[in-house]
């Protein structure tokens, strides 16, 4: 009997996508035989017969960038016969519909991680339908998905255990900093409540992370001479327990102009939770309604006295309700992982 062979078919570099790890593990430990194809946007995966680069460096394709793609991948497609197929994005389930729905019925995973304008003339539901199933990273996507009892929540973490959570800070330091860790994007959202602190002597905000905002940040704190604001460059994967550890609270700002924003669940959020460091956020998203549901942090209205709603917190905050509250949600998002895990594990044997 032949080995399986999966091959599973990235829009972006690995370093973009790190929910990818949490299906290669489950591949290795049951010795599946599987391949990544991924767009190197950036120039800088080695070169192979699986890495498709174009004359293009950075995050920003159009249709005819992927409809390039789509060939390259089909071309390899049709010189390697694979048994099964995991798809990454709402994009690439689009361009590969075709293929998807005549030779891989049944045996293949969407994986998706943000909303994108392609549904605006592509409905899924037929993609959705025949695949296995589909895994999203936040149940919000429910209401901009088409109805499907085909979706399975995989969220953008893969803890296993919540053993070892790091305790709280106690907050009686003169200087409080607040940390935004991860691709720095959202210009509108961390100018605003820069400005909300800006010359405050109480609270420090830090941004670490290589993203598209970076020179506008750095650009704007020193046109408006601000002080109480520093930002760091790209980190690596192995530093980031220690920002998470140095930091007193997170920045978790997202406004709900966009469906993604809206939506969306940040790593931000289960890292926050595990490290014991409670988020900041503003209302109308649904990471602001997991926050307050959870008690994962502080939820404002409006940045109106913004320094003193902050003092006003961590000078109430409750540790045993905080501790409560995110080991219910951690083990919560461990059920669901699970789920996910028993859903594919029936997919690589079936």
């Amino acid at each position: 009997m032949s080995k399986m062979k999966i091959v599973l078919i990235c829009p972006s570099n690995m370093l973009y996508m790190p929910y990818v790890k949490n299906y290669e593990p489950l591949l290795k430990e049951r010795d599946i035989d599987y391949n990544i194809i991924n767009w190197d946007r950036f120039g800088i995966e080695e070169i192979s017969e699986f890495s498709y680069r174009d004359n293009k460096v950075g995050h920003q394709r159009n249709f005819f960038d992927y409809y390039k793609y789509k060939k390259f991948i089909i071309k390899h497609l049709n010189s390697v016969k694979y048994d099964k197929i995991i798809v990454f994005g709402i994009q690439l389930s689009f361009f590969l519909k075709e293929i998807l729905q005549k030779k891989f019925i049944g045996n293949y995973i969407i994986d998706i991680r943000d909303y994108n304008k392609i549904l605006k003339i592509f409905n899924p539901i037929k993609t959705i339908e025949t695949s296995s199933f589909v895994t999203i990273s936040s149940p919000a996507y429910k209401e901009w998905l088409p109805i499907s009892d085909k979706y399975i929540v995989n969220h953008n973490t893969n803890i296993r255990s919540i053993d070892r959570l790091i305790e709280p800070k106690i907050y009686n330091k003169k200087e409080i900093s607040i940390s935004y860790i991860g691709a720095l994007a959202n210009f509108q959202e961390n100018r605003d409540f820069i400005n909300s602190l800006k010359g405050s002597s109480k609270f420090l905000l830090k941004f670490h992370g290589q993203g598209t905002i970076n020179n506008k940040l750095e650009e704007y704190i020193k046109e408006y001479n601000i002080g109480n604001v520093e930002i760091y460059d790209r980190y690596e994967k192995s530093e980031e327990s220690e920002l998470y550890i140095q930091a007193d609270l997170i920045n978790m700002i997202l406004y709900n102009k966009n469906i993604n924003d809206k939506t969306c669940l940040s790593n931000r959020l289960y890292n926050s939770a595990l490290y014991g460091r409670p988020m900041v956020a503003i209302s109308g998203t649904h990471i602001s309604e997991v926050i307050n549901m959870y008690n994962l942090g502080l939820v404002i209205n409006s940045y109106d006295s913004m320094e003193q709603k902050l003092l006003n917190y961590l000078s109430r905050i409750n540790i045993d309700e905080y501790n409560k509250g995110r080991i219910i949600f951690l083990n919560k998002v461990l059920k669901e992982n699970m789920t996910f895990i028993e859903k594919f594990t029936d997919f690589l044997i079936n």
